[in-house]
């Protein structure tokens, strides 16, 4: 039991990397052209003040953005693909059904409870604008209860027997039928449990927030990683209240990832909200930046020292593709896994490593990074950016690159 209910647990985990895996390029092509129109940049570069130029980058955002407006629907989908074992395509079409009942379903009891906010306050008291419905602002929680939901009901209803006079609906199509009135019940009952939630995770942020915060995501991702639920701690903190919630231009943003993206690709470096960056990033891709770009190289060299002289030659071949997997595909797990297994309490101290270098880039206030930790996203959003204390973090990360190196040794 215990055993089939860890298999779900990281199958879950895993379902969230579908849009997640959507969101890192798209955030790189932000990331590109956020910069590009930024005034300091058309100073250095005058070439990218040209209407045509400057129009095509502005476009080229704009379309981009949709993948961020839309991020609750993304992980609907995405969730209902990855969790459902029978029909996986009845799973997304129920999922987006389901999850558009739950926001008019809130809207609803908003509206009948006298809840439903002014427009130009709503953000304030935690609503938002969905796809044309005021609803709660529920964010990416949403579309994973959505596509769970979508799931489950796929998996169990696909082929679902009805008399004959009810034969139209039964199957696949009773999937989406049963979804609308699961997530019409769960719309109404949301805003009434909300509250409890949003209070537990206000006080769980306490210490993701507070100075040591950096060193529990960090130090716990890593050690997440063999259980496959690292997606899932990242994803706490990044999309729901644990993250904190932020007041942008008088608009209020729950969790890391958005306030992240209306910073970085809307707002710029020149906006007095940048002041924001590093206590954003501190969560994000500078500490995955610190293993790929620093321990990962540090510990490959360091197994390659301690290894047989005669087995060097294949050991060096395997790191090698180890650390140029991670510094540009962002995959860590290759070389983690070859020593968490035979040594875990090494690699509990290298987890601690990097949560405490994670601290040491927030003490500096490092401001680097989107989702993604390769080389190509610090040259984007380390190097391309101003304000980013990209000095900091080469500093920071060579004295952590030395420190697990004779960890290691």
């Amino acid at each position: 039991m215990l055993k089939k209910y860890n298999q779900s647990i990281q199958k879950f985990g895993r379902t969230l990397l579908l849009p997640i895996g959507v969101m890192a390029p798209v955030g790189m092509v932000m990331g590109i052209t956020g910069a590009f129109v930024q005034s300091y940049m058309i100073e250095r570069f005058p070439i990218l003040g040209n209407p045509a130029i400057n129009t095509t980058l502005v476009s080229i955002r704009s379309i981009a953005s949709i993948v961020f407006d839309n991020i609750p629907l993304l992980f609907a989908m995405g969730v209902a693909y990855g969790m459902s074992k029978k029909d996986k395509g009845i799973a997304v079409f129920s999922s987006v059904i389901g999850y558009l009942v739950m926001l008019i379903a809130m809207n609803v009891w908003l509206n009948v409870t006298g809840n439903l906010a002014d427009p130009d306050v709503m953000s304030q008291v935690g609503q938002i604008q969905v796809l044309g419905i005021q609803t709660l602002n529920i964010n990416a929680l949403g579309g994973i209860i959505a596509g769970l939901i979508a799931a489950w009901a796929t998996d169990r209803f696909y082929n679902l027997q009805l008399p004959v006079a009810f034969a139209f609906f039964a199957g696949k199509k009773s999937v989406s039928i049963i979804c609308i009135g699961i997530m019409a019940l769960l719309g109404v009952t949301i805003p009434w449990v909300w509250q409890f939630l949003v209070a537990g995770l206000t006080k769980l942020s306490v210490i993701f927030l507070s100075p040591a915060g950096p060193f529990f995501t960090a130090a716990g991702e890593r050690a997440f990683i063999p259980f496959g639920l690292h997606h899932l701690w990242n994803s706490l903190f990044r999309f729901t209240e644990a993250g904190g919630s932020y007041v942008i231009n008088g608009e209020t943003y729950v969790g890391v990832v958005p306030a992240l993206t209306e910073i970085l690709f809307n707002l710029g470096p020149s906006s007095e909200y940048w002041d924001l960056m590093p206590s954003l990033t501190r969560f994000m891709a500078q500490q995955q930046m610190l293993c790929t770009m620093f321990a990962f190289p540090a510990i490959a060299l360091a197994m390659y020292k301690t290894s047989y002289k005669e087995n060097r030659p294949l050991v060096k071949s395997l790191m090698i593709t180890c650390v140029v997997t991670a510094l540009l595909g962002n995959v860590t797990e290759p070389l983690e896994f070859s020593f968490v297994f035979i040594s875990p309490v090494l690699y509990i101290i290298y987890a601690c490593i990097i949560g405490l270098g994670a601290v040491a880039l927030s003490f500096a206030h490092v401001a680097i990074g989107y989702i993604r930790g390769t080389i190509f996203d610090f040259a984007i959003f380390g190097l391309l950016y101003e304000k980013t204390n990209w000095i900091s973090f080469l500093i920071i990360g060579l004295i952590l690159s030395a420190v697990t190196y004779f960890t290691f040794k």
